[in-house]
């Protein structure tokens, strides 16, 4: 499937395993000043990585580019993987957040101390928010979630357009799904894994399970893409169903592709899904 590239005016993501950015076949990268590659937030520990800001296309898949639309974004810092059982329970502890031991769809594992280094699940949209509130950042909006996840290439998948099952913990052999797939093959997980545990599968960013393990929530309300241009998009201002991105462990290739958009019921708590979070970039950051 051919995929649309970025227009030509972006800046590059910091990626951390690199000393910079490097300059990209559709424009000329920058990366602000006295910027650091990574950091750890305090209250949970989880790593970050910074996204730096710039403009990309943003569509929908499989719809003839439906809403197909120029996007600017502010820099932020985004989670490096998905909120674990461990941190999460962080949240619980000090009576900011809601324990996720009940799940609609599924079995949770928030008690089994065997999964404490598992993406968090069964949590609404509403308490993925809370979290976020909690340690000091937000959801990601839908485009700040794509952006990290497919980069101004505008990649297929997190790590380019051709799917790789080493990359990802997807629905194989071990998956109970009737539409599983490559049934000769078996990723080791029966359901979700430890989070980042496929580095192969890491994003241009850096950011790790950004297809599959759990679907993401991200903060926009479900409705169709706009033909207008936007600068850092929020999503309609209302709505019915919330948006989980990135697929799960449940999930076919198809579902798992970085561009597939999913509405879901916000008030259910669902075993396939978890969250990440971001914070917003500012010099500040940096000591300047």
């Amino acid at each position: 499937m051919f995929v649309e590239k970025a227009k030509l005016v972006f800046y590059c993501t910091v990626v951390f395993i690199l000393s910079g950015c490097s300059i990209s076949e559709t424009g000329t990268a920058h990366t602000p000043s006295n910027t650091t590659q990574e950091m750890a937030r305090p209250r949970d520990g989880m790593q970050m990585v910074f996204v730096a800001g710039g403009s990309f296309t943003l569509s929908e898949q499989d719809k003839g580019n439906a809403g197909s639309h120029s996007v600017t974004l502010d820099s932020y810092w985004i989670d490096q993987t998905e909120v674990t059982n461990e941190q999460y329970s962080l949240c619980v502890e000090d009576g900011s957040c809601r324990a996720p031991t009940v799940c609609a769809w599924g079995d949770p594992t928030y008690e089994d101390e065997s999964y404490k280094d598992h993406p968090v699940i069964c949590v609404t949209r509403a308490m993925a928010i809370a979290y976020c509130d909690w340690v000091g950042g937000r959801l990601p909006t839908e485009a700040e979630w794509d952006f990290a996840a497919r980069g101004p290439v505008r990649t297929v998948y997190p790590w380019g357009n051709g799917f790789d099952p080493a990359r990802l913990n997807f629905c194989d052999a071990s998956c109970a799904h009737t539409d599983a797939q490559y049934h000769g093959y078996n990723d080791g997980y029966a359901k979700t894994s430890p989070a980042g545990s496929y580095p192969e599968g890491a994003s241009w960013c850096s950011t790790l399970d950004m297809a599959g393990n759990v679907w993401e929530w991200v903060s926009d309300w479900y409705g169709p893409y706009t033909r207008e241009d936007q600068i850092n998009p929020t999503g309609p201002g209302s709505g019915i169903e919330g948006v989980i991105r990135g697929g799960s462990w449940y999930d076919t290739p198809d579902f798992n592709r970085s561009d597939h958009r999913h509405p879901y019921d916000p008030q259910d708590h669902n075993h396939l899904i978890g969250f990440r979070c971001v914070m917003p970039y500012t010099e500040v950051d940096q000591g300047s």
